[in-house]
């Protein structure tokens, strides 16, 4: 099925629907319906008393989420705030844990300088099922060093957490090098071949 998204300004796109499905919405107003293809034996209805899961993307810890997995209920909300570097939070699946899933949702790159000390930005998920949702980081060499998540993956079997970790990990042995970083631009930063700023 699809589904409407809608976005302050009166701007509109579309997204389509399928297993697991979830809202999104980040500090600047963004929301849409998401989809995630993976299936999991966990059902669920909504939660009496939704909570908001705290994720940290990055930060003093290096490039990682904390925590990197999660058991939300239906109805909470997972809340991935970003610290410094250049992040994002992109849905992937669990055979190709460093590949954005089509039709997925992504925060977008997220550059936070390391002088930056307060007012992080954010981006909410609204769980809507218990299916499993997989996410990664798009920059450059951090999901095959590691930097995954996974809400409600199983516990047991052949698609738990860490073997999701595995297999992101499994792609670093084989990623190409990356092309050399262009110049500094006269404020200090970079861009790659993308052209997205790298705070990395």
């Amino acid at each position: 099925m699809i589904s409407k998204l809608s976005v302050v300004f009166s701007l509109a796109t579309l997204f389509f629907a399928s297993a697991s499905t979830a809202t999104t919405t980040d500090h600047e107003g963004y929301s849409g319906y998401n989809n995630d293809s993976e299936s999991n034996p966990y059902s669920g209805s909504p939660s009496p008393s939704a909570r908001t899961i705290e994720i940290v993307v990055g930060g003093a810890v290096g490039n990682v989420y904390t925590p990197p997995v999660a058991y939300p209920e239906v109805g909470d909300t997972l809340r991935f705030t970003f610290r410094i570097k250049n992040h994002t939070v992109t849905q992937s699946s669990f055979e190709n844990p460093c590949t954005p899933l089509p039709g997925g949702f992504t925060s977008g790159f997220r550059p936070v300088p390391d002088t930056q000390t307060g007012n992080f930005p954010y981006f909410d998920l609204k769980v809507q099922d218990k299916n499993p949702i997989y996410i990664h980081c798009e920059q450059v060499n951090h999901c095959p060093t590691g930097m995954v998540f996974a809400a409600n993956p199983a516990l047991e079997g052949e698609r738990t957490f860490s073997k999701f970790l595995a297999n992101a990990l499994a792609v670093g042995t084989s990623a190409p090098v990356p092309a050399p970083i262009p110049a500094p631009t006269p404020d200090g930063h970079t861009w790659s071949a993308k052209f997205r700023r790298d705070l990395d």
